[in-house]
């Protein structure tokens, strides 16, 4: 199994923090210094959660807006869980769809499109567009 951490986060300014775990003791006390528990996880999965997370996270900074409460995060962290598993479970990931999404799938562009902060100067310099603007009738175009 990848290496776990806890999922922390601080409500107060919308970071994270990856606690690391080793033999089911945290490196750090949990719930301290204003930092809340999300999940018990491994570490790739939580990269993934919080670069999405990150994209509405800075939408909502760039609009004024204060950072989603511990409660929100951990309600956007069920519904991820729920995806990423109904994925596991339910989708047939044949080699020639891994060898598709391997082409045509980058995340830092994917990422730059979403309002990822970190990612802004690849959107400016690429001349992105944002990723709700697609043709929802091209295969490619809809799925990447």
């Amino acid at each position: 199994m990848e290496s776990l951490i806890i999922l922390e986060y601080k409500e107060s300014k919308g970071r994270w923090h990856y606690n690391s775990v080793d033999n089911h003791r945290p490196k750090e006390e949990p719930d301290t210094y204003g930092w809340e528990s999300i999940a018990f996880t491994e570490e790739e999965k939580a990269s993934i959660f919080t670069s999405m997370m990150d994209c509405k996270l800075h939408r909502r900074e760039a609009m004024k807006k204060p950072p989603y409460t511990a409660e929100y995060i951990r309600k956007e962290w069920k519904l991820f869980c729920y995806m990423f598993n109904s994925i596991i479970k339910s989708y047939n990931v044949t080699p020639e769809m891994k060898e598709l999404v391997d082409k045509n799938f980058n995340d830092v562009e994917a990422l730059a499109r979403l309002g990822h902060g970190r990612f802004s100067d690849e959107k400016e310099y690429n001349g992105l567009p944002w990723a709700w603007e697609y043709d929802p009738l091209d295969l490619m175009d809809s799925n990447f």
